[in-house]
């Protein structure tokens, strides 16, 4: 397969997870074929390599019958995720921080300040996606971080849309504070044991709106 088509197909799947994380694609609704073709303009060809590709990612599930649908995730499913979370992110801060520099220990530190003072949800969400990512991202295993960032996108159109994990901010700006002072102390089974509780934390505010939805 050419790399301009799964180039194109990269840029297909990219865009159904924003509508799919937006909620323009909610869970059950069906992606045809056709329309979506003939929404972006493209041939069907790389839109069945980038639903295959979102399929493997956990987002859609295909049928035989009824095609491609935005999978819709169950309580047990969020446990099952965060578990893993909690896991590889303690396990990817452990590593991080046998390699990590005053520079990226900075960035964390303004990254962790501007989550504080954001007000609107999509900035929230950024901000503290990058918190996460720049103390992991030392751990120098890029297929542990690959699983987390999968992981992460399985259940990421429920943080957005739904707002008690929002109400939490504050909440989680303490759990983040005590995961950065760890790693400023150089403490990795400290930092490690911090990033667990937050991770499952967090898994237990949103296993409960999806048990109340």
């Amino acid at each position: 397969m050419s790399s301009v088509l799964l180039s194109t197909a990269d840029m297909l799947a990219s865009e159904l997870k924003n509508l799919i994380n937006n909620g323009s694609l909610r869970d059950g609704d069906r992606l045809v074929e056709r329309d979506l073709a003939s929404q972006f303009s493209v041939s069907r060809i790389p839109l069945r390599e980038a639903i295959q590709k979102l399929e493997r990612e956990g987002l859609v599930d295909v049928y035989r019958n009824r095609g491609a649908v935005v999978r819709t995730l169950t309580a047990h499913d969020v446990d099952e995720i965060y578990q893993l979370r909690a896991l590889l992110e303690g396990d990817a801060i452990f590593q991080s921080l046998q390699n990590m520099d005053s520079e990226t220990l900075t960035r964390a530190e303004l990254v962790h300040k501007l989550l504080g003072s954001a007000s609107e949800p999509t900035q929230q969400g950024q901000y503290n996606r990058e918190f996460h990512e720049l103390l992991y991202r030392k751990c120098k295993n890029q297929r542990l971080l690959k699983m987390i960032n999968e992981l992460r996108a399985q259940i990421e159109r429920y943080e957005l849309l739904q707002h008690r994990l929002l109400s939490e901010t504050l909440t989680f700006q303490d759990e983040h504070e005590h995961i950065l002072n760890a790693c400023l102390r150089g403490d990795p089974a400290a930092a490690r044991d911090y990033t667990v509780e937050h991770i499952l934390s967090a898994g237990l505010i949103l296993k409960s709106y999806m048990t109340n939805r």
